[in-house]
């Protein structure tokens, strides 16, 4: 038992991953995401061998969920005590008749299919844990209620996996923190059009490590006091368009379009008068909720 609810960001020990670790007043564990299959031990070690009540999958990316699939294909997660993982997953078949439908279909491929196949794969061993939330869905653990703002929506193919993001606010008695997974511009439009009412939080989790992402509108709705960036030092310290966007011709042609280079989310958060940045390239930081 204890007095607080306390948030550990985890530092990254491969490149730009995201992972966090809730510990409840009940001294459970709520992980969301978790990284690569190398963050494995730095994870474990927050967890501390705690009874994971919720792990939250944001959307299929190897840097955000190849690690846990990784424990569950090696021995089944038998690490981990885990009692129910969320997610809100396309369908890999579903996605695959549309690939002729994305502005860049090589890239729609490769994206569905790093991790959704393994994933789904997957899947049959770990039925009773796994639950597919809705938009609009609240569930609780101990002190820590969650509502879901945001699920997959079709149609958005240029930037599919990103835009698959889960999207929740996570609620205590004390803060409230919203987290953006890795959505982009495109996904970051619907969720304002639909959720703008529901968005406001205390701290923020920084959309797609900050850069790339929803737009300064969703920003603003939130009106955040905090700041929460998976970034390691060359990504937080990005131009406003680095070398891989310079040919804004060619973004355009595949529907890569309003993305930049962290610099200019960097600007929105000085524009909303945010004065707290927790960044990973600084290590593992405890944020008490």
């Amino acid at each position: 038992m204890s007095s607080e609810t306390v948030l550990y960001q985890l530092q990254e020990t491969s490149k730009y991953m995201m992972g966090f670790v809730i510990v409840t007043k009940e001294n459970n564990a709520i992980v969301i995401d978790g990284g690569r299959a190398e963050d494995m031990p730095l994870l474990k070690e927050y967890i501390g061998g705690r009874h994971i009540a919720a792990w939250i999958l944001t959307h299929p990316h190897v840097d955000h969920v190849g690690g846990l699939l990784s424990e569950l294909e090696r021995d089944g997660g038998a690490d981990f005590d885990i009692e129910k993982i969320y997610h809100h997953f396309p369908g890999f078949a579903s996605l695959w008749a549309v690939r002729e439908k994305a502005p860049w279909p090589s890239y729609f491929e490769e994206e569905i299919t790093e991790v959704l196949p393994l994933f789904e794969r997957l899947a049959p061993a770990l039925e009773g844990k796994l639950h597919r939330v809705e938009q609009g869905e609240h569930f609780a653990v101990d002190e820590c209620g969650f509502d879901v703002l945001y699920t997959y929506h079709q149609g958005l193919y240029s930037n599919p996996m990103n835009d698959a993001s889960l999207v929740f606010r996570l609620k205590t008695p004390g803060q409230s923190v919203l987290f953006l997974g890795d959505l982009g511009p495109e996904g970051g439009d619907v969720l304002y059009e639909e959720a703008r009412h529901l968005l406001q939080a205390d701290i923020v989790q920084m959309a797609h490590h900050g850069h790339m992402n929803v737009g300064l509108e969703v920003y603003a709705a939130v009106a955040p006091k905090v700041c929460l960036w998976c970034c390691p030092d060359w990504l937080y310290n990005e131009p406003e368009i680095p070398p891989y966007l310079a040919d804004r011709a060619k973004a355009r042609a595949r529907g890569r379009t309003r993305m930049y280079g962290t610099a200019v989310t960097r600007r929105w958060m000085d524009a909303l008068g945010v004065k707290t940045h927790y960044v990973t390239k600084d290590g593992t930081h405890r944020i008490v909720l």
